[in-house]
C-alpha cells in the first residue's frame, strides 16, 4: 500500500504519484511526478490540487472524477490529458484509496 511507503521509496517509484486530502489538498508529491509535470514539490504540499496546483477546464472534470472515486461511484482508472504551458501531457491515471478515509493516490503514468 502507498501509504506504507516513506518518501524515499515514493520517489523510487518508476511513475508519479500525488496523494490527495479528502478536500483535494495535496499531501504528498514523488519526485518522479514533480519533475514530469515541472510543478515543484515545495510549492504543490498544502495547497488545493485541481484549484492551485493544477487548475483548469479538464482538471476540474478529472477533480469529479477522483470525487466520484472517494465516494464509491466510479471505478479507478482514468485516461487524462493535462494541458501545459509546454504543451498537451496525455496519461492514464490509476487512482488507489489510502488507509484514511477521503485520502486517495493519484497513480500517474505518461504514455
Amino acid at each position: 500500500m502507498l501509504d506504507d511507503l516513506d518518501d524515499a521509496a515514493l520517489d523510487d517509484l518508476p511513475f508519479g504519484v500525488v496523494c490527495l486530502s479528502d478536500s483535494m489538498t495535496v499531501l504528498r508529491m514523488n519526485r518522479t511526478e514533480s519533475e514530469k509535470s515541472g510543478i515543484q514539490r515545495w510549492r504543490a504540499i498544502g495547497r488545493d490540487f485541481f484549484g492551485d496546483v493544477a487548475p483548469g477546464p479538464t482538471n476540474r472534470a478529472l477533480a469529479e472524477q477522483v470525487r466520484a472515486f472517494t465516494s464509491g461511484r466510479s471505478d479507478g482508472a482514468i485516461a487524462h490529458t493535462f494541458k501545459r504551458r509546454s504543451g498537451e501531457d496525455p496519461t492514464t491515471i490509476e487512482l488507489v484509496r489510502g488507509r484514511s478515509a477521503g485520502r486517495v493516490y493519484l497513480c500517474i503514468r505518461r504514455e
